[in-house]
């Protein structure tokens, strides 16, 4: 069974003939109904209608319709020969409106009347042309071809800005994978030159971590706990790089089971801290983590210490991982999410609150 959307909006010929058949049909009605408010017998109210629209100015009408539609609006006005287009529909209506008086006067038998009563049907079917005849219909039909095409070309640009999201946001993701990995390749390969027993526990997490970005993270939206895990291994394989010498305090609150949110979201946040904090200071440094769920509402909240002074990656700025999430943050949490970076002499502060879904539903962008 076709539906509606495809009846209006399809090009295939055989429906494309019946919208035009079911669009005239409808005029025939409309216009007959229109006119048989003024007579309440039914012989004389199909009588009228017949004599005054079944016939050939209603033909004349279509040939006048199409005329314009097809021919001198597409080829004329739009392609910006206005003067042109204005000349041609004079003359075409003039010819037309003559037409339409000459077929009148021959149906009704006027041609002998006297000259008043000629003057006088001429002035009645001049109105009669202005009001529901072929320049009526006309304007009808191009108003709702014109809506139509209106339509189409608003639901083209929708579909490419989607398309354009969803190839900037696979853009963005399949950046922020090889930088993620290159770093965690760097701490692995730095920890087996020096304890190399231990490089093998490394290696377990980076495993579980890459199983995830492959398997999960093509889809639009993630298990919040999936992430969570990420984040969680992400911090192990730093932890145990940097050992004593890190002060790390991880605090995770709140019901977060069957709560989805988009994937590679934190983690590059957890990158910087380390990147940008613990791996370019000497001595004992801290970084601290908390993250909550109330309801459908995220929050996070990251701070490390920093080395004096530098504020140009720490600022969110210029890494790659900050700038993907800023603008995936915007792409996907569009009025949903805040996002607040601080960077001062020794400290850096990330505060994210994001609103999440509360079930899983049928991702956009995948």
């Amino acid at each position: 069974m076709m539906k509606m959307y495809d009846f209006i909006f399809t090009v295939r010929r055989p429906e494309k003939w019946f919208r035009h058949i079911v669009f005239w049909f409808a005029q025939v009605v409309f216009w007959v109904a229109w006119a048989g408010l003024f007579f309440t017998p039914f012989k004389e109210w199909a009588s009228f209608a017949g004599q005054t629209y079944l016939n050939a100015s209603f033909v004349l009408g279509m040939g006048y319709t199409y005329l314009i539609v097809y021919y001198i609006f597409p080829v004329y006005f739009v392609r910006g020969r206005k003067m042109r287009s204005l000349v041609l529909f004079f003359i075409f209506s003039l010819i037309t409106y003559l037409l339409y008086l000459l077929d009148h006067f021959h149906r009704l038998g006027f041609g002998d009347s006297s000259k008043d009563a000629g003057r006088l049907m001429a002035w009645y079917y001049t109105m009669n042309f202005i009001i529901n005849g072929p320049p009526v219909i006309c304007a009808m039909f191009l108003t709702i071809k014109m809506f139509k095409n209106w339509y189409v070309r608003m639901d083209e640009r929708r579909v490419l800005a989607d398309e354009n999201v969803r190839a900037e946001l696979q853009l963005l993701k399949a950046q922020v994978h090889p930088h993620f990995l290159f770093n965690t390749l760097n701490n692995i390969y730095s920890f087996a030159l020096t304890r190399s027993a231990g490089a093998g526990e490394l290696v377990l997490k980076l495993s579980d971590t890459l199983r995830y970005m492959v398997e999960d993270c093509e889809a639009a939206l993630v298990p919040l706990e999936k992430e969570i895990e990420l984040v969680r291994n992400y911090i192990g394989l730093e932890q145990v790089r940097y050992g004593d010498r890190l002060q790390l305090e991880v605090d995770i609150r709140g019901d977060y089971e069957g709560k989805v949110v988009a994937p590679l979201l934190m983690i590059p946040f957890v990158e910087n801290s380390f990147k940008h904090g613990v791996s370019m200071m000497r001595g004992r440094q801290w970084i601290t983590l908390q993250l909550s769920v109330q309801d459908k509402w995220l929050f996070f909240s990251l701070c490390n210490s920093k080395p004096v002074g530098e504020a140009v990656a720490g600022n969110g700025k210029k890494g790659i991982g900050l700038t993907n999430v800023r603008r995936r943050l915007q792409l996907l949490y569009p009025g949903r999410h805040q996002l607040v970076i601080k960077s001062t002499d020794a400290v850096y502060d990330v505060c994210l609150r994001l609103e999440m879904e509360n079930e899983y539903k049928t991702p956009v962008y995948v």
